[in-house]
């Protein structure tokens, strides 16, 4: 790989060619400009330094005599803190201070600076003594010699900072003129430089372009089908030369393919018809078979069996068993109806009122049914069979296994836009995993009677109102060995369209 990677051939050569030269010409133009703006910066910062300097002593020999000033005159614990301060910043730049014999005036003028220093450090800290010993006649006079100092300190200063302002004025006006002369030569190198640019990749990648433009015409050309393509006669001493032969005898490869897949297409073409005979035999077979089995259980023959039994009962005196046929033809009717066609709350309570009593007839009084309907919202629309199911389920996991009696309670209200359907028994409850088992289980072995598991309730109730979180239409809550409550939680609208 490594010895792949440091080969220099072909494609390779050429781009890493160009690179260079403009990495080259980039890095020179940089390093030229680089240069003379780090030059321009030293030069400007020697002249601002010896300024800086200059009014930092003047600023400190300042706060010395007004901190020595408050001192004495205030006694105050944080003025003879920043005297000391100010005493030893003024201590150490006196020391740095040269004593060296010099013929410059500038020169002379900071030694005789440091000499004043020396002075008036030393009457400062005389006034602070004779303060400290109480000798009110001394620390005057030392603070009197003191502040003159300072005042001569600062006449030096103000003479040092006039020359060099003068001289710094002459060299920035000789620096700003080496600046512009810099700039136009940069410019003029940095144009260059970009003109230079522009023609070595307009060279380099109409070299390297011509012969791919070239070939992909030819692709082009291939992909929509026309394989009356002269071969490409291209020469190059790369990998595009590798390309061109590859793709001249892919064409040719192609053509000769074509030609076995249209005999091969013939051939399955032939077999397609016949394949397509036999699927229609089986489809004629499998529909006979569906209607046959139709025939056997036919859900309307069965509810008009139903009726015909109720009647006969009632007939022969049996109320009670015409009731309950009765009910469970109803039921059944019910059950016939589309899962898609919306229906009434009211038709919903009048189902469930109807599988209650098929319960209570089968199980006397081992369950009672106790419901709190408000009657104002029972023409709200809902998909169909969507409480029933949840009224199953807290019976057959809830009451059915339990000895004592069981209650089942139905509510349903409205609070604002909302209606609440409430589902509450008294059963052997569950646990939290359990009721994630319940809510997200698309088991369909775990249905009950009805056919119609928790999870399908939910997402009809989901696609009907269009709402995308479970947690927005249903809500459990259950304790073991108390019971269970399962509250529905859906928009109350009544302008839904029924469809036949």
């Amino acid at each position: 790989m490594l010895e792949g990677l440091f080969r220099f051939s072909g494609i390779r050569k050429k781009l890493i060619i160009y690179y260079l030269i403009t990495i080259i010409l980039l890095g020179l133009t940089s390093t030229f400009s680089y240069y003379n703006a780090k030059l321009m910066l030293s030069r400007f910062k020697d002249i601002f330094i010896d300024y800086i300097y200059l009014n930092s002593l003047n600023n400190e020999v300042t706060m010395l005599t007004t901190e020595v000033e408050k001192y004495l005159t205030s006694n105050s614990s944080e003025a003879i803190l920043n005297y000391y301060n100010y005493y030893s910043n003024l201590q150490e730049k006196s020391k740095n201070i040269s004593r060296q014999p010099s013929t410059e005036l500038d020169a002379l003028m900071l030694k005789d600076v440091g000499f004043m220093l020396d002075n008036l450090l030393i009457e400062a800290d005389s006034a602070i003594m004779a303060k400290r010993g109480r000798i009110s006649s001394e620390y005057i006079s030392h603070f009197k010699r003191a502040d003159e100092i300072s005042e001569h300190i600062k006449f030096y200063i103000n003479n040092l900072l006039n020359i060099k302002l003068q001289n710094g004025s002459l060299e920035y006006q000789a620096l700003t003129k080496n600046v512009s002369y810099i700039s136009y030569l940069n410019l003029m190198l940095i144009i260059g430089s970009l003109i230079l640019n522009i023609f070595l990749a307009i060279f380099f990648t109409y070299r390297l372009t011509k012969p791919i433009i070239k070939l992909a015409h030819s692709a082009e050309k291939i992909s929509k089908g026309d394989f009356a393509i002269q071969p490409l006669m291209i020469e190059t001493n790369d990998e595009i030369n590798v390309l061109v032969k590859a793709f001249n005898k892919m064409v040719i490869n192609i053509k000769s393919y074509i030609d076995d897949i249209k005999g091969q297409a013939e051939i399955e073409n032939r077999l397609k018809e016949q394949e397509m005979q036999n699927l229609k035999m089986k489809s004629v077979l499998k529909d006979a078979e569906l209607k046959s089995l139709q025939s056997q259980i036919n859900p309307h023959f069965l509810y008009n069996t139903l009726n015909t039994a109720a009647q006969l009962a009632m007939l022969e005196g049996a109320d009670k068993s015409s009731q309950f046929i009765g009910n469970v033809a109803d039921l059944f009717r019910y059950k016939l109806r589309k899962l898609d066609q919306p229906v009434t709350l009211r038709d919903e309570v009048q189902n469930v009122n109807n599988y209650m009593q098929i319960l209570k007839t089968r199980f006397a009084d081992r369950i009672e049914f106790f419901s709190d309907i408000d009657e104002q919202i029972l023409e709200a629309i809902i998909p169909c069979t969507i409480i029933q199911p949840i009224v199953e389920n807290a019976f057959i996991h809830g009451l059915e296994e339990k000895e004592e009696k069981g209650k089942i309670h139905l509510a349903v209200k409205a609070e604002g836009q909302k209606i609440y359907i409430v589902v509450k028994d008294n059963g052997k409850g569950m646990g939290k995993r359990e009721i994630e088992a319940i809510i997200f289980d698309h088991n369909p072995a775990r249905s009950h009677v009805s056919g119609i598991g928790l999870q399908n309730v939910i997402d009809r109730l989901r696609l009907f109102f269009n709402i995308s979180q479970t947690e927005e239409i249903i809500e459990i809550e259950s304790e073991l060995n108390k019971g269970t409550k399962v509250t529905l939680m859906i928009p109350n609208i009544k302008d839904v369209v029924f469809n036949d």
